[in-house]
């Protein structure tokens, strides 16, 4: 079975508001990304700041789990939600976030195909990555193999690594090149108001 896991905990400070609460087409947009993940995804996690407050998602097959180290920043909640999604018995997880706005089922559905056709390859690939022209990699956009970067998340966080960038830089990998996704819009940007403006005039016109 696969699953996701999505990470709300931001602190969405270059927004000046919580992305998760964003209206898209008339809903959180928290409701639109877990509604489009929902559609490929048996189980969805959603990694919180504790005392977070989270649009209601009713209906969707959804659980949350707190970040156990407040402000710990995003991989505290990848090793917490990797860990409810190992708990279900989920092998392959799509790792997004709340601001994912441009997500697509085409998207998500490709880049977990991608891993299940790289681990029959090599099962100690445990992420397939999008990888722009310059060399960054989107960790928040990723196929990820649920125990192996689990495990590995573990030990970059005990060796007080912080970074999702250099956490999966160190992990065993396939990289995607952007060009060759089949909807590179998924990856638009959602940090600033007016990312977020061009970013939901892109999605009403398609």
């Amino acid at each position: 079975m696969d699953g996701a896991l999505v990470l709300a905990g931001g602190s969405s400070s270059r927004m000046g508001t919580d992305k998760a609460w964003l209206e898209l087409d008339g809903r959180p947009l928290l409701e639109h990304v877990v509604s489009v993940l929902a559609g490929c995804c048996g189980v969805i996690v959603i990694a919180a700041r504790p005392g977070q407050q989270l649009p209601p998602l009713a209906g969707h097959p959804v659980e949350r789990v707190d970040d156990p180290v407040p402000d710990g920043g995003p991989l505290v909640g990848v090793v917490a939600g990797l860990e409810r999604l190992a708990a279900h018995g989920v092998a392959r997880a799509y790792l997004g976030s709340c601001d994912a706005a441009a997500v697509s089922a085409r998207h998500v559905e490709f880049m977990l195909a991608q891993l299940r056709a790289a681990q029959q390859l090599d099962p100690g690939v445990c992420a397939v990555v999008p990888r722009e022209p310059d060399g960054r990699v989107h960790p928040l956009a990723a196929a990820v193999a649920v125990d192996a970067m689990h495990a590995h998340a573990q030990t970059e966080l005990a060796r007080g690594q912080l970074r999702l960038q250099r956490v999966f830089g160190a992990a065993q990998l396939q990289v995607i090149e952007v060009a060759a996704l089949p909807d590179p819009d998924a990856l638009l940007p959602c940090n600033t108001p007016a990312q977020w403006r061009a970013l939901a005039r892109t999605i009403s016109s398609r």
